[in-house]
């Protein structure tokens, strides 16, 4: 079954909504690279067709890149929260699931991902 999920930043200045599948049905991923684990990510993946901004826009995001400067990592310029990464192809969003509104982490399938490993985008775009 699709859901509708909502979510944003802390401040309230970005807000999103995307179409999944139950999100506790299914494992969200925890990468062991040094950027998710100092924001403490736990990831899901949906199609860019399936998420939409309903305040803001990426453009508003602060955006950061390191090492290879393939990923993008987007946070609200306001209150720093980590909004969602983007990698090239543009196909999917990787969402943190700590901005989507009303989430019991305690719930979640938390899967650990070896992404220091991971040699490229591409790597990881064919592993997920």
């Amino acid at each position: 079954e699709i859901k509708l999920y909502t979510g944003g930043c802390h401040c309230k200045a970005i807000r999103y909504e995307f179409a999944h599948p139950d999100i506790y049905s299914m494992p969200v991923l925890s990468y062991d690279c040094s950027i998710c684990e100092n924001h403490g990510a736990l990831n899901v993946y949906t199609y860019d067709k399936d998420f939409r901004f309903t305040k803001g826009a990426a453009d508003d995001l602060t955006t950061y890149t390191f090492g290879s400067g393939q990923v993008v990592h987007r946070f609200c310029p306001t209150c720093g929260t980590s909004i969602w990464p983007t990698v090239p192809g543009g196909a999917f969003v990787v969402v943190n699931t700590r901005t989507i509104d009303n989430i019991d982490l305690k719930w979640l399938q938390v899967k650990p991902v070896d992404g220091k490993s991971l040699a490229s985008v591409d790597a990881f775009v064919r592993k997920f």
